[in-house]
Formats: C-alpha cells, structure tokens, sequence
C-alpha cells in the first residue's frame, strides 16, 4: 500500500493576473514601504495542470516541510509553488528524501526556519541523498536557514559550499545588497542595490576546506540596513557578508541566498529569477487577487511540523471565501490579529511565549475565535476549538461562520 498522502487538484485558479519582473527602483521601493507598514514516509503531491506557454511539463519542485522550515516564508514557498501553472508541488519529509523520493523530482527548494532541525530531521542519510541529487542535476534553491544547511565547517551542516556561519542577528530588517556582475549575468537582473527581508539568516564567511563537486561563488553582499532596532553589532559582520550565492554542486545548479525573497510581491522577481537560473525555465506566479474575501484566516506559522501542517495551510488557502494570511511573533506585535476573524494553532509555540500568548488572549476577548490541530491543541486558549488537521480545520473554521456559503 502506498504511505503517500496525496491531494490532487487545481489550487487558486482565480487568479486573472501574473507577477511581472518591475524595475530595481520600483521593488526597492515596494520593499522599504514594507519596513513602515509592515513512522512512514509522507510524501504530498498538489499537482498543477501543464498550462504554461511552451506546453513543457509541469516542473516537479520538492519542497521541505518536516520540522525546520518555519515562519511566514515556509508558507510562502508552499503558497508560490502550488499557484504556478509551471510547477507541480511535493511537499516532502525526511523520511520521505531518506526513502528515494527526490529522485524525479527537478528542484529542491529548502525554506527558512531552523537549520539544525532541518539537519536533524534529514539525518546524515537523508542528507546524503540530497547531495546525490544536486551532483546527479537537481536543483536546489534555499533561503535562510536552506543557506545555513548549505555550509561548511560546523557539525550538522551539508558542507556544500566553502563557506561558514559566523553570525546571524533575530531582528527583522530590510538590507540592501549588492548585485554583482557575475550574479547579475547569471540570474539576467540588473547590477547593483537591490533589497529583501532579512530574519536570522547567516553572515558568512569563507571556510578552508576544498569541497569536491562544488563551483559556488558569492554573487551578492550585504551593503546597508534597514531596521526597527537599530545598527547591528559590527563585529556580527553583516556588511559584506554574502547575500545571494550560486553556482553549481555536480551537475546541479544552486542559489542559496540569506534573505527572504519570497516574502512579498515586491521582492518576488529575484525568486523567478531563481527558478530562471537553477532550471533554464521562465517561471510565473500569480498575483493574489485584490478583492477581500470573506473570513481572514490567520495561520500562526512559528514551526512547521510536517507536511500535514503545510497541506493544511494549502486546503485553508484553497477555500474562495477564506483569506489564508500566515503570522508570527511579529506581525502580532503590529496589530495584525486585529485583522482577523480566526487564528489557527498548528504548534505549541504559544506555550513558550507569553507576550504571544497575550496577544491572543487579547484577540478572544475582542471575538476572535481560535482553532487547533497537532500540538496546536496544547497551546489553545481557553474557548478555542480542537480539530483534525486539513479538511477538519477548514470545517471547524466553517462552523463559526455558518452564515457564508462556501465559495460565495
């Protein structure tokens, strides 16, 4: 019998517009407004229709959600994959990569989160087999923490490329990096400053190890800052540590970058141009529609814990009446709670927060209703509601708007 959970369908097809490439200038922008507005392998497959341009198959894109990816960017990836026609999503595990499943597969992308979770769910073998994958011409494309696992030097790292963390810093900024030539030829952007959101990734420095199989160059570094704490330390060596490398690993190309380029639409273009590099393929991304739907559904993304929470999010996301808008710590702090109709648990990270958990206390007492599933259920307030993971949720969430029709 086949262990895979496997959902089938055509996700968010309501969409009538695509992400085009804008100027520096204009995503700079964008980018900077953000600062101040701001026991068996599983295995899931949500499969896209082949309905791009040059009627390619759809490229298969292996995305990690076991525990390690976490935040509004983990979310992010399994969003941005699944809504482009060009792609067909496999939300993988560790056991699933320990068990072969790479293999078919045209790209890896690893999210931000924990890179010694990421490492110990892997495992040595799984680790393993995913360099077997890059060296036989997988792609990879990692963010953050998927930089972080990239490096070398340290006990629990892929050693992948000649380069070590030294530091990182938790504040959430907006840094500009510069583009350099060879990486402004390579993913076919302009040269120069460009921005993204930036959260705990690594500042690097060079290893001295010679890594066999790889050719990885930095590509971009980190110029100048933008943040709600003020300067970071200088002996942390943010400036001109490495903000975007790539290269190849074998006969797979990578792009390994310490920021958040999938955050938001601003930043988006440095994602297809990703895509572009590791894959020789032009890649779209719908843009979400404008027109408020019905329930804002937030979904507290402080820990992913396998590809049951991510398929969840992607049944929420796929409801035409629901908003799916991912939250941290941080976007509790702005007030976006206020924002929503409903907060869904899907780990017990409240538990170990108790600003957190002020927030929410606040958010039930102003009428907002709260739903768990996993270890979500430890950390529910008192009157939230336990649920089973994807379908279950999306039905509790149902059950307090009885109200709207579905889809209407």
């Amino acid at each position: 019998m086949d262990s895979s959970l496997c959902y089938t369908g055509r996700m968010k097809t309501n969409f009538d517009k695509t992400l085009r490439q804008g100027s520096v200038v204009t995503h700079l922008a964008i980018a900077l407004a953000l600062v101040f507005f701001c026991g068996c392998s599983t295995v899931s497959h949500l499969t896209m229709p082949a309905s791009n341009p040059g009627n390619l198959p759809p490229l298969k894109v292996g995305v990690y959600a076991d525990n390690g990816p976490s935040g509004i960017g983990a979310v992010e990836w399994f969003r941005l994959i699944n809504g482009s026609p060009e792609m067909e999503l496999h939300l993988l595990d560790g056991e699933a990569i320990r068990n072969g499943k790479l293999d078919g597969l045209d790209v890896l992308v690893m999210p931000g989160g924990s890179s010694a979770d990421e490492y110990r769910t892997l495992r040595p073998e799984g680790v393993e087999k995913m360099k077997a994958f890059f060296r036989a011409g997988g792609g990879y494309i990692g963010t953050c923490a998927g930089c972080s696992l990239m490096t070398d030097d340290v006990k629990g790292r892929a050693c992948v490329m000649p380069w070590k963390r030294v530091a990182s810093e938790p504040a959430t900024m907006f840094p500009t990096f510069n583009l350099n030539e060879k990486g402004a030829a390579a993913l076919g952007l302009k040269a120069g400053s460009h921005v993204f959101r930036y959260h705990g990734g690594p500042f690097l420095e060079p290893s001295t190890n010679v890594i066999a199989d790889a050719k990885i160059e930095v590509w971009g570094t980190i110029d100048a800052e933008a943040t709600m704490k003020g300067k970071v330390k200088t002996e942390k060596k943010m400036y001109g540590s490495p903000a975007i490398l790539g290269g190849t690993f074998g006969k797979g190309k990578m792009f390994i970058t310490s920021g958040h380029p999938e955050y938001f639409n601003g930043t988006i273009y440095i994602v297809v141009a990703a895509f572009k590099y590791v894959t020789g393929r032009d890649i779209t991304f719908p843009a979400r529609p404008r027109n408020p739907r019905s329930i804002a559904v937030g979904f507290l993304a402080s820990g992913i814990q396998g590809v049951e929470t991510a398929a969840t999010a992607l049944d929420i996301d796929a409801e035409k009446d629901f908003d799916l808008v991912p939250i941290d710590m941080d976007g509790m702090r702005q007030r976006r709670l206020d924002h929503l109709d409903v907060l869904v648990l899907a780990s017990k990270a409240p538990l170990k927060n108790k600003p957190m958990q002020g927030f929410i206390r606040e958010f039930v007492a102003r009428g907002g209703k709260v739903v768990g599933f996993n270890a979500g259920i430890k950390a529910l307030p008192p009157g939230g509601i336990a649920c089973e993971p994807r379908k279950g949720t999306v039905e509790a969430i149902r059950k307090f708007f009885p109200q709207i029709q579905p889809g209407s």
